[in-house]
């Protein structure tokens, strides 16, 4: 299955991960998943700004416009996954981001999951660390399955494991990372026969802050 172009992926994530806080990011979802005329101006300048319809507009680019059918399965689906998300309960920045990462993350937003938990990824230390390498590690097995590349899901989903495998099960209190581990046995046992189950990948399950 073929990915978007890396410009119209990388526009995506950011409007996806903006309107976690943003609500106009998040009017720019809502008209990439159903759009009808012209965006509101809040929308169409955030549309804009990252280079999907021309200021004014009311279409995607003509560069963009072959996928729109895509885009617009996409946008709906970060749109759920925003609204999965209680911005009261967010927590601190480890833990807000891990809360977004399983919203975007039960939506099979892998990539934008990866953005998410990188930010927080860079500046974590030891177990935490760890711990959040290998959602990550994890979270990009499944994209790149998503995209066909069998073998480096494989290589990932292993690694990952070994990762979460690694460290006490409440490091990342907000994640339910124990049932993630064993939601993700037999997938790992498939991809090394190099098969894939038919079924979606595995939610990621939080706990209550």
């Amino acid at each position: 299955m073929p990915g978007f172009p890396l410009p119209l992926r990388n526009a995506l994530a950011e409007l996806a991960l903006a309107a976690f806080d943003d609500d106009a990011a998040a009017a720019a979802l809502a008209w990439l998943a159903a759009p009808s005329g012209r965006p509101s101006s809040v929308a169409g300048a955030r549309l804009a700004a990252v280079h999907l319809v021309e200021p004014d507009g009311d279409r995607l680019l003509a560069v963009h416009a072959g996928h729109a059918t895509a885009v617009a399965a996409h946008a709906a689906r970060a749109q759920r996954a925003v609204h999965a998300f209680d911005r009261a309960r967010a927590g601190g920045s480890i833990h807000r981001a891990c809360r977004v990462a399983a919203a975007l993350w039960n939506e099979r937003l892998f990539f934008e999951v990866h953005e998410v938990l990188e930010a927080v990824w860079r500046s974590a230390t030891g177990a935490v660390r760890e711990a959040l390498q290998g959602v990550i590690q994890i979270a990009v097995a499944f994209h790149h399955l998503a995209h066909g590349n069998v073998r480096g899901a494989r290589s990932l989903l292993v690694e990952g494991r070994r990762r979460l495998g690694g460290v006490a099960a409440d490091t990342l209190p907000a994640l339910d990372v124990g049932g993630l581990l064993a939601d993700t046995v037999r997938w790992e046992a498939a991809l090394a026969l190099h098969d894939v189950p038919p079924d979606a990948p595995p939610r990621l399950g939080t706990h209550d802050a």
